[in-house]
């Protein structure tokens, strides 16, 4: 994002996502979402009566959420 000298904060508003848009990062519900919220699991930002996502606390619960699997070693057994 580019901020320009006049408003600072132009680049702060465009990088948040409103509900609809993370629900559909995450492939996920609404509900979804909102439960999400609750948990405490995702970090939203209230704007008015809706919420918000900054692209950076999408981006974290999308890391911490991942799950690693360990490798195999070794392979299938031969018959």
């Amino acid at each position: 994002m580019q901020r320009t000298e006049n408003n600072p904060g132009i680049a702060v508003i465009e990088d948040l996502y409103a509900l609809s848009q993370v629900a559909q990062i995450l492939r996920c519900s609404r509900k979804t979402v909102y439960r999400l919220i609750s948990s405490g699991r995702l970090r939203a930002v209230r704007w008015g009566r809706s919420y918000r996502f900054r692209r950076e606390d999408v981006q974290e619960f999308v890391r911490t959420s991942l799950i690693r699997v360990p490798k195999k070693v070794g392979g299938l057994p031969r018959s």
